[in-house]
């Protein structure tokens, strides 16, 4: 049986976006539970590379900006400005609702 590599499955996966959007919301509600920011920042990291890979392989101009794409990497520089630039690139929005 042949092996599938986790992470070129995931970057499928993460192409589309309500799939996307499952993923970051699991990685919001873990980040909001243990204050642990590492998990966001590796899942917006994902999403817009995903995006990215995405875009680049239909030759979308629409495509993100690399600078956004390393801001999404670097876990000391998340800002809610990052935050919303990588989910407005990747056609995502954050919403809010009662437990």
């Amino acid at each position: 049986m042949p092996i599938k590599d986790y992470r070129s499955d995931l970057l499928v996966r993460l192409a589309d976006p309500e799939y996307a959007a499952h993923y970051l919301k699991a990685a919001l509600e873990a980040t909001l539970q243990d204050g642990d920011r590492e998990a966001l920042v590796l899942a917006l990291s994902n999403v817009a590379e995903a995006q990215e890979t995405s875009r680049t392989a239909v030759k979308d101009d629409n495509s993100i900006h690399e600078e956004q794409l390393a801001e999404a990497k670097q876990i000391d520089s998340l800002t809610v400005e990052t935050l919303l630039s990588v989910l407005d690139t990747v056609g995502l929005t954050m919403e809010f609702k009662s437990a």
